[in-house]
């Protein structure tokens, strides 16, 4: 009998289909249950083929409880979604899970690599992940219905795979005083919050797609105007993602020019061109003297941090990298332009 076990067992895993790379958690569950069923009933089989007339019956047995227990082993889950906030998947959409707060511990990327801790920046249009602020404070929130949303998801696919639009992550009001907690609404022109329907829409795919902002508020709270893409996170502070954005989803009605047209790609000579472009606009009168020594103090601190994360052989680390590239990214976007350059 021992035998005729071994040999049902050999022959359900050379039969059952390999489930275990499924990405989506949810996936995993269903393909764990329905590897051990397909185990059990390939191991009968098999089993009963082996025992032939005088054992069919007990190697139907024999086989059924050791296919289950193949097929179990087989497709068990590679990821622990059990302890997850969530996922990425491979467009850098944000899949939630209804894990207890309390287990949650981490999230798997769209690479399906396990990181420690809720989510903390986005994906821009070229799939690179752009880390955002360091914070103490888990970058995100429980909605309603009790799953974690990063704040730079615009939505998230439920354990059902359905598409739900998110709320913001707080709101600035009475200028300035950041209310923390999800929220609903969009500002206006002149920075006032509006309760209610989000500005946006959805894509042809069902997904929800945020418009274009008309401005944003600074880390000061001072509101800067002009039409930006992005997001802010759980304590306020404004990331702009408009590059990604547009690649992401190429039928959103915004428009608006490239701030780093012209600029080059290495991170150093970016600064280099972004403090020239600076003191090109304090000269000219298109910047004024206030906010541009304010960008370069702003620069200058940049410089500093990134000179402190380099490591010995004078490189930045993936994350480190691109914690400055943000940081600089914020910076363009915060200058404030007079009329004749304000789309430069």
């Amino acid at each position: 009998m021992l035998k005729l076990s071994l040999v049902a067992g050999l022959a359900v895993a050379a039969l059952i289909p390999s489930m275990a790379a499924a990405q989506s958690c949810q996936q995993q569950r269903d393909n764990h249950v329905a590897g051990t069923v397909v185990g059990a009933g390939l191991g009968a089989l098999a089993g009963n083929a082996i025992g032939g007339r005088r054992n069919g019956v007990a190697g139907a047995i024999i086989g059924g409880v050791s296919g289950a227990v193949i097929g179990n082993q087989l497709t068990r889950p590679a990821y622990d979604c059990s302890r997850a906030y969530g996922y990425y998947d491979n467009a850098g959409m944000w899949h939630a899970t209804n894990t207890d707060r309390a287990s949650a511990s981490g999230y798997y990327d769209r690479d399906g690599n396990w990181v420690n801790g809720a989510p903390n920046g986005y994906y821009d249009g070229s799939g690179r992940w752009v880390a955002g602020a360091s914070s103490q404070t888990p970058d995100g929130y429980y909605d309603s219905r009790g799953y974690w949303v990063p704040a730079s998801a615009a939505g998230y696919y439920d354990s059902d795979g359905q598409w739900v639009a998110a709320a913001a992550p707080g709101h600035w009001e009475n200028h300035p005083r950041w209310v923390a907690g999800p929220a609903t609404g969009h500002y206006d022109a002149q920075g006032q919050w509006i309760a209610g329907a989000p500005s946006g829409h959805r894509n042809a795919n069902g997904v929800w797609v945020a418009d274009a902002q008309p401005g944003y508020y600074d880390v000061n709270g001072r509101w800067i105007p002009g039409s930006v893409m992005g997001y802010y996170d759980s304590q306020g502070r404004w990331t702009a993602t408009s590059s990604s954005t547009r690649d992401l989803d190429r039928d959103v009605s915004y428009q608006t020019r490239d701030r780093w047209a012209g600029a080059p790609a290495d991170t150093n000579a970016r600064e280099d061109w972004l403090e020239q472009r600076i003191r090109t606009g304090m000269d000219s009168g298109s910047l004024s003297r206030h906010d541009a020594r304010d960008a370069l103090q702003s620069l200058q601190s940049i410089r500093a941090d990134e000179s402190n994360m380099m490591s010995q052989d004078g490189r930045l680390h993936r994350g480190d990298r691109a914690r400055i590239e943000a940081r600089l990214d914020d910076l363009n976007n915060s200058l404030r332009w007079s009329r004749a350059n304000r789309d430069d």
